[in-house]
């Protein structure tokens, strides 16, 4: 009974497999054969973008050094929070803007999700945001006191 229930899985496998090579190669014959256009070829890419969108999510969390405190970010816009929860009562938990600009220009940038990312560093109080598209730095730095909290150009 295992074999022929293995014999079945990995058969299985192999058609799931094959199925999936195919349709590949039949959508890569289809675009090959058609002669797009500037205007076309510009919405096949606005559209692979948005097919992106929706397997990266627009914001993310990212765990400090501190138990209580985390950085949610938007993927999309590079904008920062600094996010503290706590066991010990509602006075302790709040959300707080790092950054409330929009990193990306609305004239040269595309908005994508995914497109900002953060990296911890030694400091526990710094993280460096990175723009995955065009390189640009900034330091990131987090604090109980809104006067040590904020976000600077790396050049």
């Amino acid at each position: 009974m295992k074999r022929v229930l293995l014999l079945l899985f990995l058969f299985s496998l192999g058609f799931v497999s094959n199925a999936q090579s195919n349709t590949s190669q039949q959508e890569d014959d289809y675009f090959k054969g058609l002669n797009l256009t500037a205007k076309d070829s510009l919405m096949f890419y606005y559209l692979d973008g948005f097919h992106s969108q929706l397997r990266e999510p627009e914001f993310q969390l990212f765990k400090t050094q501190n138990t209580w405190t985390f950085l949610k970010l938007n993927t999309l816009t590079g904008q920062i929070w600094q996010v503290q929860y706590s066991v010990e009562g509602s006075q302790y938990r709040f959300e707080t803007e790092l950054n409330n600009r929009i990193l990306i220009s609305e004239n040269y940038d595309e908005p994508i999700c995914g497109r900002f990312t953060l990296y911890a560093t030694d400091n526990m109080y710094n993280f460096i945001l990175l723009d995955q598209i065009d390189g640009r730095c900034w330091q990131v730095q987090w604090s109980t006191k809104s006067s040590e909290r904020g976000i600077w150009r790396i050049y």
